[in-house]
């Protein structure tokens, strides 16, 4: 059976700091600017909820290591009663963020209904804690507070710590070259499988892609899998529109291979879609390129 999929716009940038001059990034637009390009009405999906957009704090305020830390929180628990709607309707969630914190709410969403796994791709391992940074911004914790690492204020929500198990959880294309790749030794051993970028350039493509089919597989008693996707995941060529752009990253045509099989999948339950700036896209090029690109795949 085919769902309905449905939007639930999410336009949050708490997750990030601020531009070096004190301006908010633009990550927020992002749910807006796709609906205006014509996604939502080429994939057939209509908006199941429009979060109200948080108002940004004018100084930084980290709470037990974590930047807008209660903020975030409030916000997760209310994305979370967004998502869980959508799921109990047997439809398909497209959270359209916003910067990554919003996986915080999809995956307690997962966590209120049984034992489910992340397929989290992102240039990025997104594993800070208050263990290896003193203060970090959340959307690059967003991995490691899933998972149940770092502040309890947001790795225990409602009490469901830990929302994935980490033998659940894969990440897939973090950079080699990230001078804090040093990062995914952590996360390895930690339980996590990963994957990089480089090795999925060694390796190919459609092996990497089989290999992610293949963890989606391996445990009948996982009832789905969260998608992430981090925009930052394609190669900074191609995608310079995010807030840290990384070389070594996916072609357009490699993303869409992963993505039309991946989403193929029954076992995918929902999606994130984050980071992609339009501010930085002046022009709308690339932004109408990514959203393309996910017409296609969800099509």
């Amino acid at each position: 059976m085919i769902k309905e999929k449905q939007i639930i716009h999410a336009p949050v940038n708490l997750g990030l700091r601020r531009h070096l001059d004190g301006r908010e990034r633009g990550c927020n637009k992002l749910p807006d600017k796709l609906e205006e390009l014509g996604f939502h009405t080429s994939i057939g999906a209509k908006v199941a909820s429009r979060l109200t957009q948080p108002i940004y704090p004018e100084g930084q305020i980290f709470h037990d290591g974590a930047l807008n830390v209660y903020q975030i929180a409030t916000l997760s628990v209310e994305l979370a009663d967004n998502v869980e709607k959508v799921l109990n309707g047997f439809a398909f969630p497209i959270v359209l963020g916003g910067d990554c914190s919003v996986l915080i709410g999809s995956a307690l969403a997962l966590a209120r209904k049984g034992k489910y796994g992340l397929i989290h791709l992102d240039a990025h391992s997104d594993y800070n804690h208050k263990g290896i940074s003193k203060e970090a911004a959340v959307a690059g914790m967003d991995l490691a507070l899933v998972t149940g690492k770092g502040t309890n204020i947001l790795t225990n929500l409602e009490n469901k710590k830990p929302y994935i198990q980490t033998e659940n959880a894969l990440t897939f294309g973090y950079r080699e070259s990230d001078p804090e790749s040093w990062i995914i030794d952590e996360v390895i051993a930690d339980g996590i499988t990963c994957w990089s970028a480089e090795k999925s350039t060694r390796e190919g493509i459609e092996k990497s892609t089989d290999e992610i089919l293949n963890f989606m597989h391996r445990d009948n008693e996982i009832e789905g899998y969260w998608l992430h996707l981090d925009a930052d995941i394609l190669d900074a060529s191609i995608m310079p529109c995010v807030d840290c752009p990384e070389p070594n990253g996916l072609q357009w045509t490699e993303l869409k291979e992963l993505l039309s099989k991946v989403l193929a999948s029954p076992k995918i339950v929902g999606m994130n879609v984050t980071i992609l700036d339009p501010d930085l896209d002046v022009k709308n090029e690339v932004t109408k390129t990514f959203s393309n690109m996910l017409i296609e795949v969800l099509n």
